[in-house]
């Protein structure tokens, strides 16, 4: 398997993974059942994209490097921050809509870095990308 399709396989598996994570926090601080919903689905979308990546990594006898621990603390401790004192609606969208943007560039990075990848870790790396556009513009209704 070549380095970039590995490279580009676990930023899939990063991005998901942290992405899946942030969702299900909101997801239980979520007053709204629409909201509860949508963040819930978007950790199951998280999950199969995730799945999908760590599946692609063991076929080539890789594995998976998940999101560093400091950086898992970190991501924690700044959601709770942030929803310490505001958790309408309007803020856990707005997080969600940022994070998402984040998650989007992100992959169109990795992509660019990894011209080398294989066809089928592009195409998942370029899903997750339009899954995080896709759920960004979802959350607007909540701004």
């Amino acid at each position: 398997m070549k380095q970039d399709t590995i490279d580009l396989l676990n930023a899939v598996t990063k991005n998901t993974e942290m992405a899946k994570h942030t969702a299900n926090d909101l997801a239980k601080m979520a007053q709204s059942p629409v909201m509860r919903r949508m963040l819930d689905g978007q950790v199951q979308t998280y999950e199969d994209l995730q799945n999908r990546a760590r599946a692609m990594l063991a076929v080539g006898g890789e594995e998976p490097k998940g999101q560093n621990p400091m950086a898992k603390i970190s991501a924690k401790l700044e959601l709770k921050r942030k929803t310490m004192t505001d958790r309408s609606e309007q803020n856990l969208a707005q997080m969600m809509v940022k994070g998402n943007a984040m998650g989007a560039r992100d992959m169109e990075k990795a992509v660019k870095k990894s011209p080398d990848a294989n066809v089928g870790a592009v195409a998942l790396a370029n899903r997750v990308k339009r899954a995080e556009t896709q759920f960004a513009q979802d959350m607007k209704r909540f701004l």
